[in-house]
Order: structure tokens, then C-alpha cells, then sequence
């Protein structure tokens, strides 16, 4: 499996990326505010959604009520852009992490901007290409890690997409035990303690809902000799 996290969560793609969505799209759409800890259930497929400010936290979910953790978004990040392209819906839980704004634009609006400006499907297709390696790594680690290796792997991509260039000092925030779990098909007391030995050994430091790498390249390294093992 190909862990080069840092070619596919390209940061000058990123931010050429989010640039486009929020500076070109979301005057076209219309802005509503949500506050930190809130929950809305959204059946998407006639419309586009645009992160303006915030973080969002997006589960797929069942009807007996299981979530999974797929992705989180930033500023400048999507969702919808597969279910208006393949006209078929699907339903996700948002959680807001931080107080937040959405920009939500039609279906039919898109249509219209991408017809007029067609070389702007790029963006689109950046994002849904990144969202398809994230659903790669995540049935990689199910299928080949050990739950420790999922945990060191999940962190080791969140520090990254968060910011490439930061090596020390990274905090990762709003995830809770609960939702790495979710995320990665581990128990939260499994989670806790996994999360409690890296703390132990001086990799993370764990507050709450934060948790900061304290050297990214300890904690590679650290990566590398549980694939040893």
C-alpha cells in the first residue's frame, strides 16, 4: 500500500483547491451557521456543500443508528460532489467540531458554472481523487494492520493533512476515543489504551478532545518498528 501521504494531500493542490471553492463557488450558494457540537442529518444529491469556516465531521450511517467516521473538512473542502455527478443519494451525519459555516449550492447551478467554465472540473475531480485514496488507506489498515498500526497510521495522515511542513508540536483536534474507533473499527477502550502507550512512551500528549504529536519523525519511526514485529 502506497503510504506516501504527503504526494496525494499535495498542499499547494489543497490550497488551490479550497481557494477555488470558497473565492469562486460559494459567492453562487447560500451561507448558514452552525454551532460547535451540533449535529445535522443531510440526504444529499440535488445540491453541493462547501466548508467556509470551521470543521466539520462527516459519518456515513445506518438506520439502526452505527456511524463511521469517513472524513473530516476544512475550509475550502466538499461534500456532495459524488452524489451530484452520479446522481444518487446518500445520507451523512455532520458533527461540528468548531463553531462553523456551510455554503450549500444547487445541483443545477454547478451544472450551469462547469458548462460555462468546464477546466474548473479539475477541483472536483482533485477532491473526489483524494477522498478515493483516504477510502484506500482505510481498507488497508482494516484488512492488513494490527489495531496498534491503524492508530499510528491515522495520526500519522491527520498530522499531514493538517500541514504538511509541521514536524513537531501537531494538534489534532475534536476527535474523541470514540470516533478514532468508529473511524477504524476499534474499540474505544481499545483506542484509550492504544492512545495511553503513545502517551507513555512520549510520542502524544492527550487532553480532552486534543492530541498532540510531539515529533512526527518519533513517531514515524516509531511506526516503523511495529511493522517489524
Amino acid at each position: 500500500m502506497n503510504k506516501e501521504y504527503s504526494k496525494i494531500f499535495d498542499l499547494n493542490k489543497q490550497n488551490d483547491m479550497r481557494n477555488f471553492f470558497l473565492n469562486t463557488l460559494v459567492p453562487h450558494g447560500i451561507i448558514n451557521s452552525y454551532h460547535k457540537n451540533d449535529i445535522i442529518c443531510l440526504d444529499i444529491i440535488e445540491s453541493l456543500y462547501i466548508v467556509v469556516s470551521g470543521e466539520v465531521q462527516i459519518f456515513l450511517c445506518e438506520e439502526n443508528g452505527d456511524e463511521q467516521l469517513i472524513y473530516t473538512l476544512k475550509p475550502g473542502e466538499i461534500l456532495g460532489e459524488f452524489e451530484i455527478f452520479s446522481n444518487l443519494s446518500e445520507n451523512y451525519n455532520l458533527y461540528f467540531v468548531t463553531d462553523s459555516k456551510l455554503c450549500k449550492i444547487s445541483k443545477k447551478k454547478i451544472d450551469i458554472f462547469l458548462l460555462k467554465n468546464p477546466f474548473y472540473y479539475s477541483y472536483f475531480i482533485h477532491s473526489m481523487s483524494r477522498k478515493y485514496h483516504l477510502a484506500l488507506f482505510q481498507m488497508s489498515f482494516n484488512k492488513f494492520y494490527i489495531n496498534e498500526e491503524r492508530i499510528l497510521e491515522f495520526l500519522i495522515r491527520i498530522a499531514i493533512i493538517i500541514n504538511p511542513n509541521h514536524k513537531t508540536d501537531i494538534k489534532i483536534c475534536g476527535y474523541t476515543h470514540e470516533n478514532i474507533g468508529n473511524a477504524l473499527n476499534i474499540s474505544r477502550i481499545g483506542v484509550t489504551k492504544i492512545l495511553k502507550k503513545l502517551q507513555d512512551n512520549k510520542l502524544i500528549l492527550i487532553k480532552r478532545k486534543l492530541i498532540t504529536i510531539i515529533s512526527l519523525s518519533n513517531l514515524k519511526n516509531y511506526r516503523r518498528s511495529i511493522e517489524k514485529k
